[in-house]
């Protein structure tokens, strides 16, 4: 077997059927496709294992309980027979010439691992332009491992060799959202052989309902598992090497917490932040012109910098006033 596709799904009855659709009509299909439910309450699971009876490619293992994206991905990942592994989501899309293009790349060189590229989408009108836009992959060497790190994290962006990933002892954390962080960075930062496909050839479809567009407290899980990725590199040895831009990811993402939740979630999410900021922080942001702008100032003001505190009020009422306009 060459490729094992696996896809997790919940509640995606609107989109599955398009998603499939994208996935077995792909011009290279010497592929098997695992997918797991995590206890659907809609008719996921009816769809899945209609397209199974058509289709012995497929094979469906639905959950009784939802469980988390992370352990149907952990449990796929431990059921893969292909010599490569893709980890897809139930309601994105994906171009026809995806795994033909991808399965060439990596074996070109024989590498472990295949980047490529994506678009975001609220109608489907939108994706043939979009397509069309430069990849930003092109200016990227594939052995930049700070380029790749500053990637976004997504694992549907990737083709892993599966026995790399099984040796590398990959796992998604239980628990979290935005699990795809840590697995980003274990495999930049673990593996050389790396090859980059630029062009955009996943489809990331936009929903007002989906986990990572809340802002209740699932945005706290930003902070947890950055906190997983610097348990990672200390235990790997590795924190030296790459400590200014975990320090740029952590500072801006924590940031980005705080900036986004609910005004009835941000006082706990400055406790969140208090608890991980040290002086290692404060000197990285002097020394850096890398952490954004509206970041510093939140830093600054945190340590009790008056000006920072009335500059980034005075941002806050700008774009309180901009958005308000827009609408």
């Amino acid at each position: 077997m060459i490729l094992t596709v696996t896809i997790a799904t919940f509640n995606v009855q609107d989109f599955i059927k398009e998603s499939l659709e994208s996935i077995l009509n792909q011009t290279f299909n010497e592929f098997e496709v695992i997918c797991i439910d995590d206890g659907s309450t809609d008719k996921t699971v009816q769809i899945l294992k209609e397209y199974a009876l058509k289709d012995s490619r497929i094979k469906v293992i639905a959950k009784d309980q939802n469980q988390g994206l992370a352990v149907a991905r952990n449990e796929s990942l431990a059921l893969a027979n292909g010599t490569y592994v893709v980890f897809f989501d139930g309601d994105d899309i994906y171009d026809l010439t995806l795994f033909e293009k991808a399965i060439k790349c990596i074996e070109k060189e024989q590498d472990d691992i295949v980047i490529w590229d994506y678009l975001s989408f609220w109608d489907k009108s939108e994706i043939s332009k979009k397509q069309q836009e430069p990849s930003l992959l092109a200016a990227i060497e594939h052995n930049n491992k700070l380029a790749l790190l500053q990637r976004p994290a997504f694992t549907w962006v990737k083709m892993i060799r599966t026995s790399k990933a099984k040796e590398l002892g990959i796992h998604f954390p239980v628990g979290f959202t935005r699990q795809d962080i840590p697995v980003h960075w274990h495999l930049i930062t673990q593996v050389d052989k790396i090859a980059l496909l630029p062009e955009k050839l996943a489809f990331y479809r936009q929903q007002p309902d989906a986990t990572t567009a809340k802002k209740d407290k699932k945005l706290f899980h930003l902070a947890f598992v950055m906190d997983v990725v610097q348990a990672y590199l200390h235990q790997a040895q590795l924190y030296a090497i790459y400590k200014n831009e975990f320090l740029r990811q952590q500072l801006n993402l924590l940031h980005g917490m705080y900036d986004n939740i609910k005004d009835e979630f941000k006082e706990e999410a400055l406790v969140l932040i208090k608890e991980r900021i040290t002086d290692e922080h404060y000197n990285y942001l002097e020394e850096s012109s890398d952490v954004r702008k509206t970041a510093k100032l939140f830093y600054r003001s945190l340590k009790g910098d008056v000006f920072s505190k009335l500059k980034l009020g005075v941002w806050k009422t700008t774009r309180y006033i901009y958005r308000t306009l827009i609408k």
